[in-house]
Protein backbone atom coordinates (compact mmCIF):
# COMPACT_ATOMS: atom_id res chain seq x y z
CA UNK A 1 0.00 0.00 0.00
CA UNK A 2 1.38 3.67 -0.77
CA UNK A 3 1.97 5.89 2.15
CA UNK A 4 2.68 9.25 3.23
CA UNK A 5 4.95 8.77 6.05
CA UNK A 6 5.69 12.13 8.34
CA UNK A 7 8.40 11.56 10.79
CA UNK A 8 9.48 14.43 13.14
CA UNK A 9 9.09 16.94 10.82
CA UNK A 10 10.39 20.35 11.93
CA UNK A 11 10.15 23.93 10.30
CA UNK A 12 11.76 27.01 11.50
CA UNK A 13 11.67 31.02 9.99
CA UNK A 14 14.91 32.40 10.56
CA UNK A 15 14.76 31.75 14.69
CA UNK A 16 11.36 31.03 14.86
CA UNK A 17 9.85 27.63 15.29
CA UNK A 18 6.92 26.76 13.22
CA UNK A 19 6.45 23.57 14.47
CA UNK A 20 8.48 20.62 15.48
CA UNK A 21 8.60 16.57 16.03
CA UNK A 22 5.26 16.34 13.83
CA UNK A 23 4.90 13.17 12.73
CA UNK A 24 2.00 10.55 11.21
CA UNK A 25 1.13 8.74 8.33
CA UNK A 26 -1.57 8.71 5.21
CA UNK A 27 -2.32 5.86 3.64
CA UNK A 28 -4.32 5.24 -0.45
CA UNK A 29 -7.39 5.68 0.05
CA UNK A 30 -7.21 7.33 3.98
CA UNK A 31 -8.88 10.91 4.51
CA UNK A 32 -6.69 12.78 7.36
CA UNK A 33 -7.35 16.38 7.93
CA UNK A 34 -4.75 18.95 9.66
CA UNK A 35 -6.60 20.82 12.03
CA UNK A 36 -5.48 23.59 14.63
CA UNK A 37 -5.22 27.42 15.75
CA UNK A 38 -4.34 30.08 13.52
CA UNK A 39 -0.54 29.96 12.88
CA UNK A 40 -0.37 27.12 14.01
CA UNK A 41 1.19 26.32 10.42
CA UNK A 42 -1.20 24.25 8.76
CA UNK A 43 -0.52 25.28 4.72
CA UNK A 44 3.34 25.09 4.95
CA UNK A 45 2.77 21.24 6.63
CA UNK A 46 1.10 20.90 3.59
CA UNK A 47 3.53 22.29 1.42
CA UNK A 48 6.11 20.51 2.63
CA UNK A 49 4.43 17.27 2.31
CA UNK A 50 3.24 18.12 -1.21
CA UNK A 51 6.90 18.72 -2.14
CA UNK A 52 6.04 22.83 -2.52
CA UNK A 53 8.35 24.13 0.42
CA UNK A 54 11.81 22.82 2.31
CA UNK A 55 11.58 21.51 5.76
CA UNK A 56 13.93 22.49 8.29
CA UNK A 57 14.43 19.13 9.60
CA UNK A 58 13.05 15.61 10.06
CA UNK A 59 11.87 13.12 6.78
CA UNK A 60 8.98 13.36 4.48
CA UNK A 61 8.29 10.28 2.62
CA UNK A 62 5.75 11.06 -0.59
CA UNK A 63 5.65 8.01 -3.31
CA UNK A 64 2.99 10.39 -4.97
CA UNK A 65 5.17 13.00 -6.06
CA UNK A 66 6.78 10.17 -8.35
CA UNK A 67 5.56 10.77 -12.04
CA UNK A 68 2.94 13.52 -10.47
CA UNK A 69 0.64 11.11 -9.40
CA UNK A 70 -1.34 14.04 -6.97
CA UNK A 71 -3.07 17.50 -7.59
CA UNK A 72 -3.25 19.82 -5.46
CA UNK A 73 -6.22 22.72 -4.87
CA UNK A 74 -5.14 26.03 -3.00
CA UNK A 75 -6.75 28.01 -0.80
CA UNK A 76 -6.76 30.93 -3.49
CA UNK A 77 -8.64 28.30 -6.22
CA UNK A 78 -9.35 31.72 -8.41
CA UNK A 79 -6.07 32.92 -8.85
CA UNK A 80 -5.34 28.81 -10.24
CA UNK A 81 -8.03 28.77 -13.01
CA UNK A 82 -6.80 30.57 -16.54
CA UNK A 83 -9.46 33.47 -17.31
CA UNK A 84 -8.62 33.40 -21.29
CA UNK A 85 -9.95 29.62 -21.45
CA UNK A 86 -12.88 28.07 -21.13
CA UNK A 87 -14.07 26.08 -18.38
CA UNK A 88 -14.03 23.00 -20.53
CA UNK A 89 -10.48 24.04 -21.42
CA UNK A 90 -9.64 24.79 -17.55
CA UNK A 91 -10.54 21.62 -17.25
CA UNK A 92 -8.81 19.39 -19.92
CA UNK A 93 -5.35 21.47 -19.11
CA UNK A 94 -3.57 19.12 -17.42
CA UNK A 95 -4.41 16.34 -19.31
CA UNK A 96 -3.27 18.79 -22.72
CA UNK A 97 0.04 19.11 -20.39
CA UNK A 98 0.27 15.09 -20.28
CA UNK A 99 0.20 14.67 -23.87
CA UNK A 100 -3.48 13.41 -24.21
CA UNK A 101 -5.63 13.12 -27.11
CA UNK A 102 -9.14 15.32 -27.52
CA UNK A 103 -10.55 11.70 -27.66
CA UNK A 104 -9.05 10.69 -24.20
CA UNK A 105 -10.07 14.08 -22.99
CA UNK A 106 -13.32 14.15 -23.77
CA UNK A 107 -13.68 10.51 -22.39
CA UNK A 108 -12.24 11.39 -18.94
CA UNK A 109 -14.05 14.84 -18.72
CA UNK A 110 -17.56 13.35 -19.72
CA UNK A 111 -16.54 10.68 -16.89
CA UNK A 112 -16.09 12.71 -14.00
CA UNK A 113 -19.02 15.20 -15.28
CA UNK A 114 -21.09 12.24 -13.96
CA UNK A 115 -20.23 13.16 -10.50
CA UNK A 116 -19.98 17.08 -10.58
CA UNK A 117 -22.79 17.94 -13.51
CA UNK A 118 -20.96 20.70 -14.71
CA UNK A 119 -21.37 20.47 -18.45
CA UNK A 120 -24.03 23.32 -18.77
CA UNK A 121 -21.03 25.32 -17.80
CA UNK A 122 -18.17 23.89 -20.49
CA UNK A 123 -18.70 26.66 -22.60
CA UNK A 124 -18.31 29.29 -20.41
CA UNK A 125 -15.75 31.40 -18.87
CA UNK A 126 -14.36 31.44 -15.33
CA UNK A 127 -14.88 35.10 -14.89
CA UNK A 128 -18.92 34.14 -15.57
CA UNK A 129 -19.30 31.72 -12.83
CA UNK A 130 -20.63 32.53 -9.18
CA UNK A 131 -17.74 31.92 -6.36
CA UNK A 132 -19.81 28.28 -5.69
CA UNK A 133 -19.32 26.91 -9.02
CA UNK A 134 -15.63 28.51 -9.59
CA UNK A 135 -14.27 26.19 -6.72
CA UNK A 136 -16.15 23.31 -8.26
CA UNK A 137 -14.04 24.11 -11.76
CA UNK A 138 -11.07 23.91 -9.49
CA UNK A 139 -11.73 20.44 -8.07
CA UNK A 140 -13.00 19.06 -11.53
CA UNK A 141 -9.24 20.23 -13.11
CA UNK A 142 -7.30 19.28 -9.67
CA UNK A 143 -9.27 15.41 -10.14
CA UNK A 144 -9.67 14.81 -13.78
CA UNK A 145 -6.38 13.09 -14.02
CA UNK A 146 -7.87 10.92 -11.27
CA UNK A 147 -4.78 11.19 -8.78
CA UNK A 148 -3.58 8.95 -6.08
CA UNK A 149 -3.19 11.38 -3.58
CA UNK A 150 -5.42 14.92 -3.39
CA UNK A 151 -3.90 17.81 -1.62
CA UNK A 152 -6.39 20.73 -0.30
CA UNK A 153 -5.66 23.66 1.25
CA UNK A 154 -9.09 24.84 3.36
CA UNK A 155 -11.18 24.05 0.17
CA UNK A 156 -14.92 25.56 1.22
CA UNK A 157 -13.74 28.12 3.29
CA UNK A 158 -15.18 30.86 0.72
CA UNK A 159 -18.07 29.11 -0.17
CA UNK A 160 -21.96 29.27 1.17
CA UNK A 161 -23.45 26.34 3.78
CA UNK A 162 -25.40 24.89 0.79
CA UNK A 163 -22.44 24.88 -2.10
CA UNK A 164 -20.04 23.62 1.24
CA UNK A 165 -22.16 20.67 1.94
CA UNK A 166 -22.77 19.96 -1.92
CA UNK A 167 -18.36 20.48 -2.81
CA UNK A 168 -18.35 17.90 0.58
CA UNK A 169 -20.84 15.28 -0.89
CA UNK A 170 -19.00 15.68 -4.23
CA UNK A 171 -15.68 15.17 -2.79
CA UNK A 172 -16.63 11.96 -0.83
CA UNK A 173 -18.53 10.15 -3.57
CA UNK A 174 -15.35 10.80 -5.62
CA UNK A 175 -13.07 9.12 -2.94
CA UNK A 176 -15.85 6.55 -2.65
CA UNK A 177 -15.39 5.80 -6.20
CA UNK A 178 -10.97 6.41 -6.46
CA UNK A 179 -9.64 5.86 -2.98
CA UNK A 180 -7.20 8.52 -3.37
CA UNK A 181 -4.93 9.71 -0.11
CA UNK A 182 -6.70 12.80 0.56
CA UNK A 183 -4.75 15.53 2.92
CA UNK A 184 -6.87 18.34 3.95
CA UNK A 185 -5.88 21.55 6.19
CA UNK A 186 -9.35 23.06 7.51
CA UNK A 187 -10.04 25.10 10.13
CA UNK A 188 -14.03 24.22 10.25
CA UNK A 189 -14.49 21.05 13.19
CA UNK A 190 -17.50 20.22 11.25
CA UNK A 191 -15.63 19.87 8.05
CA UNK A 192 -12.85 18.03 9.50
CA UNK A 193 -15.14 15.10 11.44
CA UNK A 194 -17.45 15.02 8.21
CA UNK A 195 -14.97 14.04 5.70
CA UNK A 196 -12.10 12.71 7.81
CA UNK A 197 -10.93 9.24 9.12
CA UNK A 198 -8.47 10.90 10.87
CA UNK A 199 -7.59 14.40 12.01
CA UNK A 200 -4.33 15.22 13.14
CA UNK A 201 -4.83 18.60 15.65
CA UNK A 202 -1.84 20.55 16.25
CA UNK A 203 -1.01 23.22 18.91
CA UNK A 204 -0.46 26.88 18.41
CA UNK A 205 2.60 27.76 17.96
CA UNK A 206 5.26 26.58 18.31
CA UNK A 207 2.83 23.83 17.24
CA UNK A 208 3.31 20.40 17.80
CA UNK A 209 0.37 17.12 17.91
CA UNK A 210 -1.43 17.12 20.77
CA UNK A 211 -3.84 14.67 19.65
CA UNK A 212 -4.90 11.92 16.72
CA UNK A 213 -8.50 11.83 16.89
CA UNK A 214 -9.56 8.80 14.94
CA UNK A 215 -12.98 8.70 13.09
CA UNK A 216 -14.22 5.08 11.84
CA UNK A 217 -17.36 6.34 10.28
CA UNK A 218 -18.50 4.70 7.22
CA UNK A 219 -17.80 5.81 3.68
CA UNK A 220 -19.40 7.50 1.98
CA UNK A 221 -21.03 9.56 4.92
CA UNK A 222 -24.35 11.21 4.16
CA UNK A 223 -25.59 14.41 5.61
CA UNK A 224 -27.59 12.21 8.22
CA UNK A 225 -24.01 11.40 9.92
CA UNK A 226 -23.94 15.02 10.62
CA UNK A 227 -27.09 14.64 13.03
CA UNK A 228 -25.71 11.82 14.06
CA UNK A 229 -24.77 10.52 17.97
CA UNK A 230 -21.52 9.25 16.33
CA UNK A 231 -20.71 12.54 14.51
CA UNK A 232 -21.16 14.64 18.12
CA UNK A 233 -18.68 12.31 19.97
CA UNK A 234 -15.96 12.48 17.66
CA UNK A 235 -16.55 16.23 17.23
CA UNK A 236 -16.38 16.48 21.03
CA UNK A 237 -13.17 14.86 20.99
CA UNK A 238 -12.12 16.95 18.48
CA UNK A 239 -12.84 19.99 20.05
CA UNK A 240 -11.49 19.06 23.26
CA UNK A 241 -7.82 17.98 21.67
CA UNK A 242 -8.76 22.22 20.37
CA UNK A 243 -8.61 23.85 23.86
CA UNK A 244 -5.68 21.63 25.02
CA UNK A 245 -3.81 22.54 21.91
CA UNK A 246 -4.91 26.51 21.90
CA UNK A 247 -4.72 26.65 25.64
CA UNK A 248 -8.16 27.85 26.34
Amino acid sequence: MQTISVKALGKKFSETELFSGISFSVDRGEIVAIFGPNGSGKTTLLNIISGLAEKTSGDVKNPFLENNQFSYIFQNYKESLLPWKSNYENIAFPLRLQGKKNGEIKKKVEELDKIFGFSEQFEMFPYELSGGQQQMLAFIRALVSKPKALFIDEPFAALDYENNLKLREILLNYHSRYMPAILIVTHDIEEAVHLASKIIMLSKKPARIVGIIENDATYPRQLSYLKSKQFFEVKEKVLNAFQRGAGL
